[in-house]
This record gives structure tokens, sequence and C-alpha cells, in this order.
């Protein structure tokens, strides 16, 4: 193994990965000199992908060290509060947007959100936005209800997951390797504990469900944390994963400008037959590997703004002809996914004990 000499305490020291993770096959160079777009991490970073046509993996080589990966985390998204992030009071819009969310679940879940018929006609208003519907379908990570089933979301930030699906009747709880976002989540009264899964030495079979948004890209072995998923799942449970797809629209316009490549903080990028490769390592049974362009708009801002100017500032608020072109992006993109459900931005991935 070949690992950087530390120039300076603020430099993320590597080694050398030039196999793929998955299947040892030897990678070829995909991108080459890449820095950090949004939050100035230090070093330039290379993106190979495996040769096997059966797996594709991509993968940072060279690639931060474990005991260096949180000099990349410094000003990351999890260190602010979600519930201070815009400051949008509960104006009349506002309530009506979620008095229809709400009928919406009910009508299309079944939670117990609403009793209402006339809220329930209401919820069919987001069959006329394919956006927000599906940014409410993966607010409850496209769940039936559970009345008192024990979920743990992985990685859970600043707790928004927990909240959520604990007010639908879930017993939920998370853990998260961020100190600041741990502290945020349990000033709201959230059930969530500090580190990474595998420390936290939950007993077997313990959980009904367990949720992941968005955290295998960033973790040095998924094979090892979803084979821990495994184990404390009862027999039967699910988990639900989300993960940024290679394979999608984003990435095949926007090429070494797309945002999810988000280097140096995404160590793995993944495509369906990998993502497929990764779960059976981890003995779950497949149930779906499925893709959505929920995030489409965001990614084209910022993928724009990382082709035009060479970053991206997270929470920038974008001039009305920036928005204008990432919607129709997300328009186009969520009609092309009809006929090519691959090209979704994320890949979600539901697999059973």
């Amino acid at each position: 193994m070949t690992v950087t000499v530390d120039a300076s305490p603020q430099e993320i020291r590597s080694r050398a990965c030039p196999d793929c993770y998955l299947c040892g096959s030897p990678g070829t160079p995909l991108y080459q000199g890449l820095r950090d777009r949004l939050f100035g991490a230090p070093g330039q970073w290379n993106l190979k992908q495996c040769l096997n046509s059966r797996c594709r993996l991509v993968w940072l080589d060279p690639m931060p060290l474990e005991g260096d990966i949180a000099k990349a985390y410094t000003a990351y998204y999890t260190h602010s509060d979600s519930s201070r992030k815009n400051g949008v009071g509960r104006s009349f819009l506002r309530q009506v947007f979620h008095f229809a969310k709400d009928g919406y679940l009910a009508r299309r879940f079944g939670y117990a959100t609403s009793d209402s018929g006339f809220q329930k006609l209401a919820g069919l208003v987001f069959y006329l936005s394919p956006t927000y519907r599906a940014a409410v379908e993966k607010s409850v990570c496209g769940l039936q209800p559970c009345p008192g089933g024990r979920l743990l979301d992985v990685g859970c930030g600043d707790g928004d997951v927990v909240a959520r699906l604990s007010a639908l009747g879930w017993q939920a709880e998370g853990v998260d390797v961020d100190p600041e976002a741990v502290k945020h989540a349990c000033t709201k009264g959230l059930k969530v504990r500090l580190g990474d899964l595998e420390s936290q030495a939950y007993p077997a079979s313990c959980f009904d469900v367990v949720t992941m948004n968005h955290v295998i890209e960033h973790v040095h072995d998924p094979v090892r944390l979803l084979r821990e998923c495994h184990r404390i799942l009862k027999p039967g449970g699910r988990l639900v994963a989300f993960t940024p797809n290679l394979d999608s629209r984003g990435h095949r316009s926007f090429k070494d400008n797309w945002f999810a490549l988000d280097p140096p903080r995404h160590l793995y990028l993944l495509n369906p037959p990998a993502l497929r490769a990764l779960a059976e390592r981890a003995s779950f049974k497949l149930q779906s590997i499925s893709t959505s362009f929920h995030g489409s708009h965001g990614i084209a801002l910022a993928s724009r703004a990382i082709a035009h100017q060479g970053f991206y500032v997270p929470k920038s608020v974008p001039s009305l002809s920036e928005s204008l072109r990432a919607s129709a992006f997300s328009l186009a993109e969520w009609g092309l996914h009809k006929f090519d459900p691959s090209l979704g931005e994320q890949l979600i991935l539901v697999g059973e004990k």
C-alpha cells in the first residue's frame, strides 16, 4: 500500500487503489485532477472505473485514508441544523402545502395523517407536480405504515428522517458520525447516537427497517456496513438505501462537472450492477433496484455552476434564468425517465433479510 506523505496538518493523506473494490478487476482512468468544488478540501483527486462490464464501479484513486477523511467534512452540510436552514415560516402557502402533503401520504401510503376526504382529494395535486411528489415519497423512504415498527436511520445527520417517521408512528432512531449534527438532533429530543454503526453494538435482529440516505458512497468499506445492517435487521426486515446513480442523465450530461462526483467525500459511485453486487455480497435478498429523478433540479443547478465557474456554493440563491434552466432539465429528465428508468439521479436499493 502506497501512502502519501503528509506535508501539513490540513493535507488529506491517501493510498493507491488501482483495482476494483467489488470484483478486483483493474480500473481505467475516468476523470483526473478533480478538486473539491463545494467546500475547498485540499488535494487533487482521480476517479477510476472498473473494466468489468458487469460491475463498472467508479472509485477514487488515490483514496483518502480513513484517519484523514474527516478533514473533508469540516464545513459539510450536517454541521448546520436543518430546522434553521431556510428561515421560512409556516406561511399560508406552506400550510396549504403541508395540508396537501398529509392528504397525499394518507392516500398513497395509508398513513393516518388524514381522515378527511377533502384533504385526501387535495393530495391529488402532487400528481400534477412530479418533482414535489418524488420529494414527498422520499421523505418517508417509500415505506408503508408500521405503527411501533423499529427503524434506524444510518447517517441521520440532524435527524430530519428520524423526526418525520417518528411523527408517522415509527419507533425511529438514528446514528451519525458528526458530533455537531448529533448535538442538533438531541436538542430536538430525538433518539440519536454518535459514532459509526458497528461501534454501537446493536443486538442482532432488533430493527424492522434500516434506512440510509446517501451514505454508501462515503464509507471505505460499504460491504462491511451493509453486512452490519443485515445483522441488526429482523428476519424479513428491510433495508432502504439511496445513493447517486452513475448512469444518470446528470452524469451523462455534465460528465466531470457532475455535482454528485463530490471528490474527495464520495469514495465510490455506483450503477445498478455494482449496487446489486454490493447488496448480494452483504447477503441481502433484493426486492428492487430503481432510480428516481428526485434532486435533478438541484443537481442541474450545481453542475452548471461547477462547469461555468469551477465551484458551487451550497444553498446559494440562483438567478431566475438559472432556476428556469434547471427546471427545464428536471422536467426533461422526468419525461425521459418514463422511457428509460435507468436515467434517474438517485439509485434506490430495497433489500430484505
